[in-house]
């Protein structure tokens, strides 16, 4: 029985992922800043601990037979730029530095589709990463290292996954801000709608990563992750509020007005040091096209288990049995 060591194992994804693994035959261990909140059952093994902490790190190293690297420094407030780099930088050489000692030949990372930055045009594999902020830029650093580490042993298998906004049941960030206000009625489109927003399911995203790890083999691969249909922002409005059975208004905010908007909340929140529910950049990213591909994806040969409605149905049904005021 292989050993997995899931690193961010208290997180989001990992809350899937850990459980898929154990269905399918792997034990994993984990280790993350935060105690797990969800039970995984009594085989599960926890290292507390930062992936910047040597010592930690070769703890939990120890007698693995791969890692899925999850933990990462990101936060659309309050992260410093040196924060980005410690943790998502040379985490990932700690990471590295730990499976040379043991011998650990197989190593799965999920970066972001951030490291192509902002781009026009959508994004494929072969499209060359050009990160416009500090996460990109340090999620691209950890690749390189991993692309070193893979080159330097003809035994070594790496995978970069580059995912798109990944959403689901659990998950409290832009996917549960947009279905609480359309709920709660305090939604409005910023200006027309048609920028494509690519997202993914996450136990779809959880379904690829066991593919994948169950068909490694030795050099580097990378895929970016994102489910079709690739809607506009508009259609995707629409369809989260149709499974809430609530109305949208009939009317939008043209973009200069609500950027004007964000531009003051943003000194708001730097002033108090809130981080508000809504700010310029998120009026920003939600109305920026995220049009993600992912080819290499549909060249392996996997199919998703859910489709994208029924992801969305059942975050919407988990939302309504969970939902709270956001703080």
């Amino acid at each position: 029985m292989m050993k997995i060591l899931v690193t961010g194992s208290s997180g989001f994804i990992a809350s899937f992922l850990i459980p898929a693994l154990y269905a399918v035959g792997y034990s994993v261990r984990g280790i993350d800043k935060r105690e797990v909140c969800y039970d995984l059952g009594p085989d599960f093994e926890f290292v507390h601990g930062n992936i910047l902490d040597d010592d930690k790190v070769n703890e939990a190293m120890e007698g693995v037979d791969a890692v899925i690297h999850l933990a990462a420094e990101h936060q659309d407030f309050g992260v410093s730029k040196e924060l980005y780099y410690e943790v998502n930088g040379r985490g990932m050489e700690c990471l590295l530095s730990a499976a040379v000692s043991e011998g650990v030949d197989k190593f799965v990372f999920y970066s972001s589709v951030a490291v192509y930055g902002a781009r026009s045009e959508p994004t494929t594999e072969g499209l060359a990463p050009r990160p416009d902020n500090d996460y990109g830029k340090s999620k691209l650093l950890a690749e390189e290292k991993l692309r070193n580490w893979t080159a330097q042993d003809g035994r070594r298998s790496g995978i970069i996954l580059r995912p798109t906004v990944i959403f689901g049941p659990r998950n409290l960030a832009n996917m549960y801000r947009l279905i609480s206000a359309i709920d709660r009625g305090r939604f409005l489109m910023i200006g027309d709608g048609s920028n494509i927003k690519s997202v993914g399911y996450v136990e779809n995203l959880v379904s690829f990563t066991i593919y994948l790890l169950e068909k490694m083999q030795p050099g580097l691969k990378i895929f970016n992750y994102s489910d079709p249909p690739h809607m506009i922002s508009r259609s995707l409005v629409a369809k989260i509020a149709q499974n809430l059975e609530k109305r949208l208004p009939r009317f939008s905010v043209p973009d200069w007005l609500a950027f004007g908007l964000g531009r003051g909340l943003d000194i708001v929140s730097r002033v108090t040091g809130r981080n508000l529910p809504i700010t310029g950049a998120r009026m920003k990213k939600f109305t920026t096209p995220t049009h993600h591909l992912a080819p290499a994806v549909d060249g392996t040969g996997f199919v998703r288990p859910f489709s994208l409605d029924e992801g969305l149905r059942r975050t919407i049904e988990w939302y309504r049995a969970h939902k709270r005021v956001e703080r």
